[in-house]
């Protein structure tokens, strides 16, 4: 039985990705997701020119060491000092040059401007309120060249409210087995992560919890116009398939900064 968690155990984004940074590589199949993934960001880096990108919300570093090997110059940024440091680990491995800070959605980098912004991996659902995202989004365009371009992936939230499922996903990796499972309450979803390893002869259980802003599709698309964007476009996923509510995992949308 999935145990059921109150709001107040919830932590903040910060000390939640610090927690998790340790395990995020194994939830997210780190090393196979370059071959999966890249010739899709290879189509989108040759159709729109871009030279120079900021990854929002780099976790530890996925994105933005597959754009720095398609030959982009890369600012990566995120909230979490945990995840900074697995990601500057990643990029000496990797012998990638990565300029990597630790900052929100609303910080601007230095008054740089770039070709594209990305902010991937779900992580503007962090955003809890309105102001917030306004803000990010607001900063997103004022760091962009003009007609740059602004790619975000968030899950489809348009499907998961209608189901209102619970658990989400179980993946197993070297011994560890990752259960995602939802609260749902009026206007805000608990997202909650259950880790469990077996240690000798006992089962060990670590519970963290965050709490998300769901974003539909529609409030999305306003809010990017509002913010100075337009030729939005919704895509399924990052291979740009077409999006469905009703069915598609993944929120993708596609957006220019407005002359």
């Amino acid at each position: 039985m999935i145990p059921t968690v109150d709001l107040q155990k919830s932590s903040s984004i910060e000390s939640f990705y610090d927690a998790l940074a340790q395990n995020y590589d194994e939830m997210t199949g780190f090393r196979k997701r370059f071959i999966q993934e890249k010739p899709f960001f290879r189509l989108l880096v040759e159709k729109y020119r871009i030279t120079t990108a900021l990854d929002a919300g780099c976790g530890t570093g996925f994105h933005a060491l597959l754009l720095a090997q398609l030959g982009i110059r890369v600012t990566a940024i995120d909230i979490s000092p945990e995840m900074i440091q697995c990601a500057v680990r990643h990029a000496r491995e990797l012998k990638l040059s990565v300029e990597f800070r630790r900052a929100g959605f609303e910080t601007r980098v230095d008054g740089k401007q770039f070709d594209a912004v990305f902010c991937l991996g779900n992580s503007l659902a962090h955003l809890l309120t309105l102001e917030r995202l306004n803000t990010a989004l607001q900063n997103f365009s004022r760091m962009l060249q003009p007609r740059g371009i602004l790619f975000l992936q968030n899950l489809n939230y348009d499907r998961i409210l209608a189901r209102k499922e619970r658990v989400q996903s179980t993946k197993e990796s070297n011994g560890k087995t990752f259960i995602r499972f939802y609260d749902y309450t009026d206007e805000r979803i608990l997202f909650n992560l259950l880790t469990l390893e077996k240690v000798n002869t006992t089962i060990e259980q670590k519970l963290q919890s965050v709490e998300l802003r769901p974003l539909r599709q529609a409030e999305l698309a306003s809010l990017l116009r509002e913010s100075g964007f337009d030729d939005i476009k919704s895509y399924g996923g990052i291979s740009m398939e077409e999006f469905h509510p009703a069915s598609s995992k993944d929120l993708v949308m596609l957006a220019r900064k407005a002359e």
